[in-house]
């Protein structure tokens, strides 16, 4: 954690110094010196990080070069601002406080001397920059290796691996040229080391390899040594034959001395030999990535052989990077029948003397208990091994009564720029100079998490994006324990700050979880936590909390800020929120906020800004004109409805990707100027304006990559189909009362997917979608259309829908008769229509030749569904 911290800011650093060179001028030879010294010290941290448990000393070591990181990205970039934020119309708390190049200079050389003394502390330890580039340091000791190492034997009683070691054993004892890999892949706790042990101890592959190793790769995975143990298992097994029992042992320390001695291209080749000669099993226990792998390929041969593979690994990619032709065995979670199974076999177990009353409870509280282990093995032998010390019923439910984290779906989108608030995520520069976004990288970022198991997907939009992500308990548990050890987040009430404050030392970041109706904000010193980098408070919805008009320049260096669902008495933003000159992310969405300060104009760091407060209907919260001096935003979403005294000026937004709840009649952007980054556009047309039309073509016309667009509230009548981006593949028009059928200019846009209607969309009383029309269209919903009676598609239209919804379309008597010539949906949704359309589509129906060939349909009585 350590290493990528301290990574992080070097790489911030080197930014500061292309990007604000005017403004360190005076100091930008000191500062690139100190980046310099914080990449000699990563090395230093790589060792480092895996040896905290070996020593508190080294944990200290560790946690003071981290906090000397941000300190020092601290002191720079806030000078960089001020200094660059003088041209810009400040709040009080910023001009009183002046800040010289000597004094950035001597505060820059303390750090500098903090390096020094702890590399020097890290040497005293054992820890030095050449013993690890020579590769001589063990990442963990010989007793922790022990400690940490699987090994081949089952450890207890298992359940639901029937399946997956047949198959297992099956492609193992197949001879068959090229088929050399079986992996087992899963999230943590799934029981790919215990599946692997079944396989490895299985009578059949025992007679049928001749030699087999098992080796633990382990996060730190160092070639030399695993691959002597490799072929020191397999000589030693191969040549079993040919010595005495008596001599075994002295034979076998002979080896050991003999292959330590051989340098490594000799291990590599006859490892690979014997691979030829025998016929080998060789189980690599807990591959981390496809490093490691690199790492140790050339010991085993490409070529067909008798010898085999079989691995273990959290990360997908890594099994289909180490065969892509291999055998693949994912695990799934147990089912409630085998959860219960386990469960009572690992509380019983050793327990003879209360088996009846172990499974009366089983019987009583076991179901209940299981649907928070989510089926996952490792959480219900924990469990159960807490259950097998509890006898009597009451003593159970006191468990059952414990605090088990709901899932919760956590929205991705959110999450990823959180992330780049943090720092947390580059912008990658590519050949031809084409640029990844952020979202981008943070997608990927997100992705190697959901092939490690350390993430479930939730949701997946349209082009299979990952919109909802959530995490097991157990794994949930893991990362806020860890986050805690080592002072990178703290979940926190008032009792447990209190706590906290004797135990560590610079809390950085701080997500504060109230209970409903507690008001523990109120209580927060901030003043006491003047280093926080992330206050996130999760305020449940229609809560009532204090924030007073003071706070906000007690933390000034913090980087994220989420207040969502935040009440605040008086309904206004304090104005000292401008003295968050580091601010990259802020979200006040469904706050009871209404008036937003002009002093956040200061915030010209901000890359995403949530406003889509609450209003009441009395008063419009007033918009400021100050968006032009956020030059790396990125994310702008506006109050749901709002008012402005001067136009939004944009133009110097050339990052802007979203654009959320704007009305263009209050926007001002110059005729040359295009939105050339802007993916999302969600417009809101005041419903009391006159005719948009004419300015949205404008702003439409300004957005030539625009990927996303919602139309909210009246307009007379679309922009031509050319004026649209060629790159729009969801469109949502809600209560837009079009003057004509839109069917005729979208059925023309290239790459619509997605396309939703809801409401009075268009003011005619027939739709009709054309020959050739929505080549691509993938899902239509119409919905809450009072006016639609008729809805007429010629055959060849919409040949690629695969979903369909209808919902509340009150007037609209049949579904069109050439529904039965699109072969590809596979789904149709009726919602809230009258009986009598929805009897027509029930087999014996007068309309169910239309439908019969779908694979699903649903349709909602009442507030029942009817699936077919």
């Amino acid at each position: 954690m350590a290493e990528f911290v301290v990574s992080g800011v070097v790489e911030r650093l080197g930014k500061l110094l292309l990007q604000e060179a005017n403004f360190l001028s005076g100091v930008s030879h000191q500062v690139e010196m100190l980046q310099n010294e914080l990449k000699l010290m990563q090395s230093f941290l790589k060792v480092a990080d895996t040896k905290q448990d070996e020593s508190d000393l080294v944990r200290q070591l560790v946690t003071q070069i981290r906090d000397l990181a941000y300190d020092a990205e601290d002191i720079i970039a806030t000078y960089a601002l001020k200094v660059g934020s003088r041209g810009v119309k400040q709040c009080a708390c910023i001009l009183g406080e002046g800040i010289t190049v000597h004094q950035v200079g001597s505060k820059i050389d303390v750090i500098k001397t903090r390096i020094s003394n702890l590399k020097q502390s890290f040497q005293d330890y054992g820890i030095e920059k050449s013993t690890i580039q020579a590769g001589r340091l063990s990442s963990l000791t010989e007793t922790q290796r022990e400690q940490r190492q699987t090994f081949s034997h089952p450890e207890h009683d298992v359940v639901g691996f029937n399946d997956g070691l047949n198959k297992l054993v099956n492609f193992l004892l197949k001879e068959e040229g090229g088929k050399r890999v079986a992996s087992i892949c899963g999230m943590g706790g799934l029981g790919k080391t215990t599946l692997a042990k079944m396989v490895y101890n299985n009578p059949k592959v025992k007679q049928h390899f001749n030699c087999c190793s098992w080796v633990y790769i382990s996060q730190q995975c160092q070639r030399r040594p695993v691959l002597e143990e490799i072929l020191i298992n397999l000589l030693s097994q191969s040549q079993k034959d040919e010595i005495q029992k008596s001599d075994e042992v002295d034979i076998i320390k002979k080896q050991k001395d003999q292959i330590r001695k051989l340098d490594e291209v000799d291990i590599i080749n006859k490892l690979y030999q014997v691979q030829f000669d025998q016929k080998c099993l060789v189980v690599l226990d807990d591959i981390w990535n496809e490093e490691a792998w690199n790492k140790l390929r050339e010991a085993f041969p490409k070529e067909a052989t008798n010898s085999k593979i079989l691995l273990t690994s959290r990360n997908q990619q890594v099994c289909q990077h180490v065969d892509p032709g291999g055998f693949h065995y994912q695990l799934q979670h147990l089912n409630d029948v085998e959860s219960l199974e386990l469960l009572e076999k690992i509380a019983i177990s050793g327990r003879k003397d209360c088996v009846t009353k172990t499974k009366t409870n089983v019987e009583k509280f076991g179901k209940r208990m299981i649907g928070y282990c989510g089926g996952l093995p490792l959480a219900i032998i924990v469990l159960g091994g807490l259950l097998a010390a509890k006898q009597t019923q009451d003593e159970w439910g006191d468990v059952l009564g414990c605090h088990f984290p709901e899932d919760f779906e956590i929205p991705t989108r959110k999450l990823i720029r959180m992330w780049m608030g943090e720092g947390f995520i580059s912008q990658i520069q590519h050949e031809g100079e084409r640029e990844d976004t952020m979202d981008d990288v943070g997608d990927r970022y997100l992705r190697e998490l959901v092939q490690r198991c350390m993430v479930l997907v939730g949701k997946r939009g349209l082009h299979g994006r990952i919109k909802t992500c959530r995490m097991h308990d157990l794994m949930r548990d893991f990362c806020v324990s860890k986050a805690q050890e080592e002072n990178f987040l703290h979940f926190t009430n008032i009792l447990s700050m209190k706590q906290c404050e004797v135990q560590i030392g610079k809390v950085r970041r701080l997500a504060i979880i109230p209970k409903s109706g507690d008001n523990y904000i109120e209580g927060v010193k901030f003043k006491e936590y003047p280093y926080l980098r992330s206050l996130l408070h999760f305020m449940p919805s229609r809560n009532y909390s204090q924030f007073k008009e003071s706070c906000f320049k007690k933390f000034k260096l913090v980087r994220v800020l989420y207040l969502e669902n935040f009440n605040k008495d008086n309904k206004k933003l304090p104005k000292d929120i401008g003295c968050l000159i580091h601010l990259r992310y802020l979200s006040l969405k469904d706050s009871n906020i209404n008036k937003v300060p002009s002093s956040i104009g200061n915030l010209r760091c901000l890359e995403t800004i949530d406003l889509r407060i609450h209003s009441d209907d009395s008063y419009e919260p007033i918009v400021p004109n100050v968006f032009k001096y956020m030059k790396q935003l990125k994310h702008l979403y506006l109050p749901y409805v709002y008012r402005v005294r001067f136009e939004l000026e944009l133009s110097n937004l050339s990052y802007l990707q979203s654009l959320v709840s704007v009305d263009p009649k209050t926007i001002q952007i110059p005729t040359w100027f295009k939105l050339s980054r802007l993916q999302l556009l969600k417009v809101r047309i005041n419903k009391q304006a006159q005719d948009a039309t004419q300015i949205l073509q404008i702003l439409i016309s300004r957005c030539p990559h625009l990927e996303k667009l919602n139309i909210f509230k009246p307009i007379k009548k679309l922009p031509e189909a050319h004026q649209f981006s060629p790159y729009l593949f969801k469109l949502i028009l809600w209560g837009t009362n079009l003057e004509a059928d839109p069917m005729a200019t979208l059925e023309k846009l290239p790459n619509l997917k997605l396309l939703r209607l809801f409401g009075s969309f268009f003011q005619m009383k027939n739709m009709a979608c054309s020959e050739r029309g929505f080549l691509v269209l993938q899902t239509l919903v119409i919905g809450f259309c009072d006016n639609l009676e008729q809805w007429r598609v010629e055959e060849g239209a919409m040949p690629s829908l695969s979903h369909l919804t209808i919902d509340s379309c009150q007037s609209l008597k049949t579904i069109p008769d050439e529904l039965r010539f699109i072969t590809t949906l596979k789904e149709l949704e009726i919602k809230h229509m009258p009986k009598s359309f929805k009897d027509r589509l029930h087999e014996g129906g007068p309309d169910f030749y239309k439908v019969q060939h779908v694979q699903r349909m649903v349709i909602r009585y009442s507030n029942e569904f009817l699936h077919i």
